[in-house]
């Protein structure tokens, strides 16, 4: 996929890097010249340095062709300025960060995806005591194991889950067709264009 993010924080250091690692299409947009210099030296990200905000420059970022856009800088109000743009010019999805409620609102409103700090880290830390073992699960790190999604390609296509799940290195838990998720069933057939939810054992 190709991703656009834009702010070099921690915040955005941490997404490229883990996206590259997945082989994704990465640029990155900072204003910072010693950011810029920073990410380029540690990762193969594209790295464009420039005002996030700069019209020639969000031209020249082609982002109606990109599949995600993550507004994540350390200002508000560009990162609200970059997601209405990124909206207009119809990426595909448009992520942003957003603090303040009356920005977070009007971007659902608009159908840039909010994500607001103190949130998420409040369901992470409940999910700790509520849930432990799936936070555990979840977590690579501790537990070898990765929920991955992935399309229906022509290798799958037309076979029953067991026959995937018995070629593949993964176990299929759950597919997505037509805004549902619908459960596996061992005899069910995979087609393409839908996509998986799998499961992957890292030994």
């Amino acid at each position: 996929m190709r991703i656009v993010i834009f702010g070099a924080g921690r915040v955005g250091i941490a997404l490229a890097k883990t996206l590259e690692e997945r082989k994704h299409q990465v640029a990155m947009v900072d204003r910072s010249r010693e950011m810029c210099d920073e990410v380029a030296a540690e990762t193969n990200v594209n790295v464009v340095c420039g005002e996030a905000t700069d019209p020639e420059l969000l031209g020249e970022l082609k982002l109606d062709n990109a599949d995600f856009v993550f507004a994540v800088t350390g200002n508000e109000e560009t990162n609200f300025l970059v997601s209405v743009y990124a909206k207009h010019v119809n990426a595909d999805r448009v992520v942003s960060r957003a603090s303040d409620p009356k920005y977070s609102n009007l971007m659902q409103r608009l159908g840039v995806e909010p994500i607001i700090p103190e949130v998420t880290l409040t369901r992470e830390l409940a999910n700790k005591v509520l849930s432990p073992l799936i936070t555990m699960m979840l977590d690579p790190s501790d537990s070898k194991i990765e929920m991955l999604e992935k399309d229906v390609d022509s290798s799958m296509k037309g076979k029953e889950v067991a026959k995937v799940n018995e070629e593949k290195d993964f176990t299929i838990i759950s597919v997505y067709e037509n805004g549902s998720f619908l459960f596996p069933s061992s005899d069910f057939k995979l087609k393409e264009g839908m996509k998986i939810v799998v499961v992957k054992h890292n030994v």
